[in-house]
């Protein structure tokens, strides 16, 4: 059932501002600043996240000339959840951006979205559930009765009815409490709400907000949801008429990934120098997090190179989605996602 939230205190709002900043806002148009002027030559395109402007590997390719050496001129914009992402790149209002690939298969099955995942970015999906100790929370399905805060575009809050479905939950149990993302940590952390619906690499931000580790429960463990998780994705026109602009975007996109798995030390400085508001440490614990929860890297990274993606995993995939939503469509792989826009030449991460 649904309940409203009640107001945060404004208190809440001075602790956000001061701790987080406003991360994201002012990415709009980011570009290296080291750059005084960019060369007519480079081809303009629009970069939509997910989410903040976070992640290493997108920054690195920006900072390092990755995309300037692919001839691209990348503006890197914000996003307001994969949801939203979706919607902006199926209307072309963006030429890339980064979306769970559940959200878009469920769009596909939906409303025939007209787009595709062209790389892997996350091999696996990193959803969690965090909680508060002492509730008698001992397993997923001691979530009911307990209120959770989300996101209405986040791709764990639109999985959740997967991960109830697969750990017995009864989701009319639930309270959900639609809060201003910019606000998530700071109401968590005041206990505002039983559990927390978000992704593995919040973890140490969250752990540095409340002074303790926090207990959560994953969508891929305890859930056996193990599937693809963030893609790049690209309108199908976009495919079609300009094939060799997705190809260098990628080539720029996966070379970055590379650097920032390899030096995951040099994330945090990177990602301030474009997020001023970032703390370094948190971004590198941050990055280093989802790397130990193996969202990063996968088997199919280490033998096929970045970004790989496979028609078997991508069927599973699809049918956990389809499953979890009770949608009764036939959805091929190949119409999902296509490897063809990778590099010719593999880039492969550092060995284990």
């Amino acid at each position: 059932m649904l309940k409203k939230c009640p107001k945060l205190l404004s208190f809440a709002l001075l602790l956000l501002s001061l701790t987080f900043g406003t991360i994201g806002c002012n990415t709009q148009g980011a570009s290296n600043p080291d750059d005084s002027s960019t060369p007519a030559h480079l081809d303009k395109v629009t970069f939509n996240l997910q989410w903040l402007p976070e992640d290493a590997a997108y920054w690195v390719a920006l900072e390092k000339g990755f995309w300037k050496e692919q001839n691209l001129d990348v503006n890197i914009i914000r996003g307001y959840g994969s949801g939203d992402t979706v919607t902006k790149i199926a209307t072309r209002q963006a030429e890339f951006g980064i979306a769970d690939v559940g959200t878009v298969i469920l769009a596909q099955a939906k409303e025939n979205a007209p787009l595709k995942a062209v790389a892997s970015f996350k091999d696996s999906y990193q959803g969690i559930v965090m909680y508060h100790d002492g509730l008698g929370i001992k397993s997923p399905k001691d979530l009911e009765g307990k209120s959770i805060i989300g996101a209405a575009n986040a791709s764990n809050t639109l999985f959740f009815p997967a991960f109830a479905k697969a750990t017995g939950i009864d989701q009319n149990t639930i309270e959900w409490k639609y809060i201003d993302p910019a606000l998530h940590y700071g109401a968590f952390a005041q206990k505002q709400a039983d559990a927390f619906t978000t992704m593995v690499k919040y973890i140490p931000r969250v752990e540095k907000l409340i002074g303790k580790s926090i207990s959560f429960f994953s969508y891929r463990d305890d859930g056996k949801l193990d599937r693809y998780g963030e893609t790049i994705i690209v309108h199908e026109s976009i495919l079609k008429e300009n094939p060799e602009l997705v190809r260098r975007f990628v080539a720029g996109f996966l070379k970055g990934l590379q650097y920032s798995i390899e030096n995951p030390s040099e994330v945090g400085e990177i990602i301030k120098k474009y997020v001023p508001e970032s703390d370094p440490d948190i971004t590198v614990k941050m990055w280093e997090s989802e790397l130990n929860f193996k969202a990063i890297v996968g088997e199919e990274a280490y033998a096929n190179g970045l970004g790989s993606m496979s028609n078997d995993r991508m069927t599973q995939t699809i049918k956990i989605v389809l499953d979890a939503y009770g949608i009764n469509k036939e959805l091929s792989p190949e119409s999902v996602y296509t490897t063809e826009f990778l590099p010719k030449e593999p880039l492969f991460p550092p060995k284990e």
